[in-house]
């Protein structure tokens, strides 16, 4: 029989596996699967939480509210770009 250990603690069976996963997950901890002797079968570690990538990554401290700011400034056609680089 598989018991389930996290900390170095038992807290079940594979039986109980569904419902012990989830709330290791919830808790970020490391689930350790042994075999009837106490050794190591398996392990797993639950996945950190990504970290959100920026809005805009090569600026990556500014804010909604400056992005708000910069929508609300006039700006430029696509030709008025391209005569303003010289394309036309």
């Amino acid at each position: 029989m598989v018991k389930l250990f996290v900390g170095g603690n038992p807290v079940g069976t594979l039986a109980d596996a569904e419902k012990v996963i989830a709330e290791v997950i919830a808790r970020n901890q490391r689930i350790e699967f042994r075999d009837d002797s106490g050794e190591l079968v398996g392990t797993f570690i639950p996945r950190q939480q990504p970290v959100p990538e920026p809005i805009i990554p090569w600026e990556p401290d500014v804010t909604q509210e400056e992005i708000d700011r910069r929508m609300a400034e006039p700006g430029f056609t696509f030709e008025e770009v391209k005569k303003r680089l010289g394309w036309e």
